[in-house]
């Protein structure tokens, strides 16, 4: 399969957006990739995992006393989701997209400091 050139944009609202043509906003972050159909496809499915994980309604409003473990789950998955995106944008990203990852070190398979190891 052909790869064709897609751009994708992380914005927190509307993490899936993944555009054939660069989005003429300054304020956008804009990885450069080059997928075929099945890798965007798969692209597509992580972010938009990710974005359904980050804004679960049932974790923002609930009538039930707060649950900090619900909350500590909710921070991993998040960010293991995340590490996944950056990891799959570093892999499909033009040399360009590959050296903004590394310079700013979006790229993280270190423990999180901030995170309390995964209970089992």
């Amino acid at each position: 399969m052909e790869k064709q050139t897609y751009y994708v944009n992380l914005n927190p609202i509307s993490m899936d957006d993944v555009s054939p043509v660069r989005i003429p906003d300054s304020t956008l972050i804009q990885y450069e990739i080059e997928a075929t159909p099945e890798e965007l496809e798969n692209l597509r499915f992580l972010l938009n995992e990710t974005q359904d994980h980050d804004i679960e309604a049932s974790n923002l409003f609930s009538f039930e006393h707060f649950d900090e473990s619900i909350t500590e789950t909710d921070q991993h998955e998040y960010q293991r989701g995340m590490d996944k995106v950056f990891d799959t944008i570093y892999e499909l990203g033009t040399p360009e997209t590959k050296k903004l990852i590394k310079e700013i070190h979006l790229q993280n398979h270190e423990p999180k400091k901030n995170m309390r190891p995964r209970q089992q």
